[in-house]
């Protein structure tokens, strides 16, 4: 492959991630914010949330007790965290990390 070729490449992959990020600001630059939006903006850590949990649950062999068990523990941790701290990115990640401390100790 020719250098003019990959310059190209990486140039053309700029230009579609920076106008990609830059399109919704110059499309909605004067448009105010409508409820929908506002209601999304306000819950959607918390649907982020319930999907990761699904989806962890769903991968988790509960004939193995202490897999379950480290499982539920840790889920139970991170909604707790969540209602303490409704910060969802401290809360996931410990509840990620006491996770994998569970795992090895049980």
């Amino acid at each position: 492959m020719s250098s003019s070729y990959m310059f190209l490449a990486v140039f053309m992959g700029f230009l579609a991630t920076f106008g990609g990020r830059l399109l919704p600001y110059l499309i909605f630059r004067k448009k105010s914010e409508g409820k929908n939006l506002a209601f999304i903006q306000r819950n959607m850590p918390l649907v982020i949330m319930v999907v990761l949990v699904f989806y962890t649950l769903l991968s988790i062999d509960f004939s193995d007790t202490s897999k379950a068990l480290s499982a539920i523990i840790a889920c139970i941790s991170t909604l707790a965290l969540q209602i303490c701290f409704k910060n969802a990115l401290v809360s996931m990640f410990s509840g990620t990390c006491l996770y994998m401390v569970l795992l090895r100790v049980f």
